[in-house]
């Protein structure tokens, strides 16, 4: 054991020590024939028992305020299925070995995880593959199988795009595939939203002219994670074909072969904006954030790009603004050059992630017999995957969630 103490300043000029503490305080458990490592202060924290774990809330009801972060073990009991250690503090807690191994520490372990658990791996692509990945769901299926509801949502973690085919022709029929992940997302659009040409609008998606890519909503500091498009009717003008880009795709292009214009649209904070008035009701929304978010370890995890909702207000430095609009430039040639077009049918609902996608819509016509007309709605991350996790446990019989 190692104890070293830190000097740290702070505002006032005082000095305070903190102790740390350097041991080996872990447990050796073996499991089906692997050495396994847990600490001990993480295996005390977690003990399943009653006292210190409520079985149906889920939630650990252990007092902290008493909790004592160099336990050790007294005594420990191995049988095949499970292990009972007495604490120094006179507690006993006994783990069941399949559920242990569901929260080793191994890297492979911690792997599988994050696969079943936490988040499917996203895999990228682009126009080239886009007919590959993209998968069909039938409307019926998706509500009367399980299978079906978790095919369709883990297909869309991961690709970041699916059809359902086969929807009743009703505005309300979204609503039912909606009812089977959680609610809707509202905004100041509603919970649902009519997407058709409108004169006088307060939104240049209501136009019937060419749409150019972009994200919905990235004014929204929580925004919509997973937009859903019920067509209705669709045009029969040459025109109304979707363009969709995958954005993940485009930003790891750029990292690999334009380092700088990436950073600079890691970097460079924009606001993002939306102002006027919807159902009666003024909305005047801001939210700066880069173009591409990413995460302590890098990865993008949200883009933000809408050039009809990008304020006009640059809130970096006069240096930054003509390499950002350089970078910006790039971001968006090499979007289109990489989008895929198609056109979707009466009956289909395009899904897909809204943080991830961008997507836009070459011009059209209406005429007095066929108004191209489609029932939007959104739906959050939070929601998709927390119904894609049950479904997982329930289909796959995870043992030890």
């Amino acid at each position: 054991m190692f104890i070293v103490k830190h000097l740290v300043r702070n505002r006032f000029n005082k000095i305070n020590i903190f102790p740390v503490r350097f041991l080996n305080d872990f447990l050796n458990v073996e499991i089906a024939g692997e050495s396994l490592k847990f600490p001990h202060v993480w295996l005390r924290d977690n003990c399943q028992c009653e006292h210190c774990f409520h079985s149906s809330a889920k939630s650990r009801i252990l007092d902290w305020s008493k909790f004592d972060l160099n336990i050790k073990p007294k005594q420990v009991l191995y049988n095949e299925k499970s292990v009972e250690i007495l604490w120094t503090d006179g507690h006993k807690s006994i783990y069941q070995l399949n559920w242990l191994k569901f929260r080793s520490f191994a890297r492979e372990n911690r792997r599988k995880y994050n696969e079943a658990i936490y988040r499917p791996a996203q895999i990228t692509w682009n126009n080239e593959t886009f007919n590959q990945i993209l998968k069909r769901f039938s409307y019926n299926e998706i509500l009367d199988s399980d299978k079906a509801l978790h095919d369709w949502l883990y297909n869309l973690s991961v690709y970041g795009v699916t059809l359902i085919q086969g929807t009743p022709n009703s505005e309300n029929a979204i609503d039912d595939i909606i009812a089977k992940v959680a609610f809707p997302k509202t905004t100041h659009y509603g919970a649902k939203f009519v997407v058709q040409s409108v004169p006088n609008t307060s939104n240049v998606a209501y136009l019937s002219g060419h749409l150019p890519l972009h994200l919905d909503l990235p004014y929204y500091e929580y925004c919509p994670g997973t937009t859903l498009l019920h067509c209705l009717v669709q045009t029969e003008s040459y025109g109304g074909q979707n363009l969709l880009s995958d954005s993940f795709f485009v930003a790891e292009y750029m990292k690999q072969h334009h380092p700088e214009h990436y950073k600079i649209l890691t970097e460079v904070e924009v606001e993002w904006s939306d102002i006027g008035v919807e159902h009666g009701n003024e909305f005047f929304k801001l939210y700066r954030a880069p173009v591409f978010c990413i995460d302590k370890h890098g990865e993008l995890f949200r883009v933000n790009f809408s050039i009809p909702q990008r304020g006009s207000y640059f809130p970096e430095p006069l240096e930054k603004v003509v390499p950002w609009y350089q970078a910006h430039g790039l971001f968006l040639k090499l979007s289109n050059e990489f989008s895929a077009s198609f056109k979707t049918n009466v009956g289909d609902i395009l899904v897909f992630n809204n943080t991830r996608m961008l997507h836009g819509r070459n011009a059209y016509e209406d005429n007095s017999n066929n108004v191209r007309r489609l029932i939007g709605a959104y739906v959050d991350w939070d929601e998709i995957y927390s119904r894609l996790r049950c479904l997982t446990v329930k289909l796959k019989n995870l043992d030890g969630v």
